[in-house]
């Protein structure tokens, strides 16, 4: 049976989701006073966020569904109400949109549309990949491939993809590239998706959240470092010019003979840190050798690696020794 976060259409209940309790998640920012992740959408209506704030932790928050020409096309009505409301009361959150690919072309626009419309605060973006359009003649990942590479040119935040673990499988859904694996089975058993590592388990859907009615999705972590990175790091879009004042970055590289990872980022062949450019992927804990420290063109600096590469040099995702 095919498992939907995101119903569609008028008067479907709620689409939220709850992480476990006690996994240690933090923000950079603000820290939200409860437990709870709800993920979130124009279907809940007006949120009391003054009382939401108080049971939740961190929210993902609903952007777009589809494109134009597709049947469920929409962009969500509550977004920038949403987004700015967790915004003022202090709950960290990413935000989603749910893919009707039809064509590359296609994927593409979805992620310029999408990322065009999120909110400069958002943690990280999300990509639902559970729907296959009955006009699509590619493979699924095809256009998951167009799509991610579409989005690793415009952000450096973290990409995270959704998917059923029937879908996943059914379509070979490759979660690797992606900075973390979203996974819906609503079962007492874990899902399993054949090379991939679940970091978000969603379910159940009976859960609730104070200050939002109905039903809500519930998660549990299983890769609680990998959660936590989503929620918690500064990173900003690379095409951004204000990347320089919204990071903390070391500036010396005098008495540092290396940095070791908090969390996964990438090495680049330039300071600019666009897709073509991007290179290795180091995990969190990775420590690597550098040689130099460099400021580009928008302002932010950059560890020169010992095999020529580059790195941030953003205190959110490394440190010195």
């Amino acid at each position: 049976m095919k498992i939907s976060l995101h119903k569609l259409g008028a008067g479907i209940a709620t689409f939220a989701a709850v992480l476990a309790v006690g996994v240690g998640l933090s923000t950079t920012t603000a820290n939200a006073a409860g437990t709870k992740v709800a993920d979130i959408s124009q279907y809940q209506g007006n949120i009391n966020w003054s009382k939401a704030s108080k049971d939740l932790k961190y929210a993902i928050i609903r952007v777009q569904h589809g494109s134009k020409g597709d049947a469920g096309y929409m962009v969500d009505t509550k977004r920038n109400v949403n987004a700015n409301a967790a915004y003022k009361y202090g709950v960290p959150f990413g935000q989603y949109m749910f893919a009707e690919f039809t064509s590359v072309k296609d994927a593409q626009q979805e992620a310029k549309d999408f990322y065009k419309r999120s909110n400069s605060h958002t943690k990280f973006f999300v990509l639902d990949e559970e729907k296959r359009m009955s006009s699509a003649t590619s493979s699924e990942q095809t256009y998951v491939n167009a799509w991610l590479k579409t989005m690793r040119s415009l952000t450096d935040k973290p990409l995270v993809m959704y998917a059923g673990e029937y879908y996943a499988n059914a379509h070979n859904l490759d979660f690797s590239k992606f900075d973390g694996s979203w996974i819906a089975k609503y079962s007492s058993t874990k899902p399993s998706v054949s090379g991939t590592s679940i970091d978000l388990w969603q379910y159940t859907s009976s859960g609730s959240v104070s200050g939002i009615s109905g039903n809500v999705d519930l998660n549990k972590i299983q890769n609680s470092s990998v959660v936590k990175s989503w929620f918690d790091g500064s990173a900003t879009s690379s095409s951004s010019s204000s990347s320089s004042t919204s990071a903390s970055y070391y500036t010396s590289v005098s008495g540092v003979s290396g940095v070791k990872l908090k969390k996964t980022a990438y090495e680049y062949k330039t300071t600019l840190f666009s897709n073509s450019q991007r290179s290795t992927k180091l995990t969190a804990g990775k420590k690597v050798a550098v040689k130099a420290i460099t400021k580009n063109s928008k302002g932010a600096y950059r560890f020169q690696l010992t095999n020529g590469n580059y790195l941030t040099a953003n205190k959110a995702y490394v440190s010195t020794y």
